[in-house]
């Protein structure tokens, strides 16, 4: 439960993906798996101080020109129309799970409704997450994403020319305390597995 229930302390998966068309790379959900790991803690202190930068660069990038932020606001609502299509309602279920993930961390919840919740909440996530994917598969929506991550990033690096260095570099790092988590849930009995 703890693993699923780490995913609700970043911000909104749909507000995450549109931070990951800045750069791709950062994967913030693999930051969330590598702080999970027993891996070196240097490496997974090293790929926080790297998003954490990268993320700033990025937000400065998109404060100095306002039409990214406008093309990414524009991509976002095109992604919510998309999963609407998909028969689910993103931000009405995102406020949702976050619900019920604050009655769950409340602790005064009856373990047969634990139980309901704990359900509703995973039905509802892999709902989203089916309407994302397919909606990441639409063609205009991928174009748009990779013109705009590509914008994005040259904005970071006319800031920063050290961003692709830092970009490569954190991609190298999160490879390398995935691979770390896989190896060491493979060999934990199970732990974790998903």
């Amino acid at each position: 439960m703890e693993s699923s229930m780490s995913t609700l302390f970043l911000p909104s998966w749909a507000r995450r993906t549109v931070l990951m068309l800045a750069v791709s790379a950062l994967g913030a959900v693999g930051i969330a798996q590598a702080q999970n790991t027993d891996g070196p803690s240097a490496k997974r202190e090293e790929l926080q101080s790297l998003q954490q930068s990268l993320a700033s660069i990025r937000e400065e990038a998109i404060n100095q020109n306002p039409n990214l932020g406008d093309r990414q606001q524009s991509l976002e609502d095109r992604m919510m129309s998309r999963m609407r299509d998909e028969g689910v309602n993103p931000r009405a279920d995102v406020k949702r799970l976050q619900d019920i993930a604050s009655q769950l961390r409340g602790g005064d919840v009856a373990e047969e409704e634990r139980a309901g919740l704990m359900e509703e909440y995973q039905s509802m996530r892999q709902s989203l997450l089916e309407a994302r994917r397919t909606a990441m598969q639409d063609s205009g929506i991928q174009e748009e994403q990779v013109e705009l991550q590509d914008d994005i990033v040259s904005a970071m690096s006319d800031i920063d020319d050290e961003v692709p260095a830092m970009i490569e570099r954190f991609q190298s790092l999160r490879s390398e305390v995935q691979g770390q988590r896989r190896s060491g849930s493979a060999g934990g009995a199970g732990n974790g597995a998903q």
